[in-house]
């Protein structure tokens, strides 16, 4: 395998990342395993972006369900749910054209950051929406009260977020001290909200493989 010209392709500043590592593990400067490294953490990469796909639609889904119950089927025009949210937030959702030339929530829900849904989890919604909606939402919490399970939930959206942002930027995250501790979070989040999902997810998921047979 012709692995300097793949070094040059990707550029010896990127493998660079991978080849100290090498040195640092294994005390060689190998160039082939430093490839090899960069393809398992793709590979993890690709693989957990499929976990987060199932994870981020069943979060938001369960997000607007909770909305919806508070503030109607048609949530993104209520004056009242717009004037709960900090000007930012307000702001990211009118600022959509899916709510200028509103059709329907289905619309809205793809357009809006993963932060923003983060952003539903602050204190400041428990009282109206997630003491009396949690359970409904999420039905399979089980020894956590709302306001105990949504300082959980905001938690792991933060750190699933990041992971997410450096494999959308195709950064290194085989050294990320959240790494192995993600895929737990996503199937805690989507176990609550449906235990068949969370079956589903199990069954198809290769990033505990992954994880559990590194490069070095």
């Amino acid at each position: 395998m012709p692995y300097q010209a793949i070094e040059q392709t990707l550029s010896i500043s990127r493998l660079s990342t991978y080849r100290n590592t090498v040195q640092s593990l294994l005390g060689e400067n190998c160039l082939e395993t430093a490839i090899e490294l960069y393809e398992w953490n793709a590979d993890v990469s690709a693989n957990m972006l499929v976990a987060i796909h199932i994870y981020e639609v069943a979060l938001r889904n369960a997000i607007s369900n909770a909305i919806e119950l508070r503030y109607g089927v048609n949530w993104p025009l209520n004056i009242a749910f717009q004037n709960s949210l900090p000007r930012w937030q307000k702001n990211e959702l009118l600022g959509l054209d899916e709510v200028q030339n509103y059709q329907s929530v289905g619309k809205v829900l793809p357009e809006l950051r993963p932060v923003w849904y983060e952003n539903m989890f602050r204190p400041a919604h428990n009282v109206r929406l997630w003491r009396p909606f949690f359970q409904q939402v999420f039905p399979n919490t089980v020894g956590l009260t709302p306001d105990q399970a949504v300082v959980r939930l905001k938690d792991s959206c933060f750190k699933i977020r990041k992971l997410r942002n450096r494999i959308a930027h195709h950064e290194p995250i085989f050294g990320h001290p959240t790494l192995h501790q993600i895929y737990p979070l996503i199937i805690e989040t989507v176990e609550w909200r449906c235990n068949h999902t969370k079956q589903w997810l199990d069954s198809i998921e290769r990033v505990t493989e992954l994880l559990s047979n590194p490069v070095i």
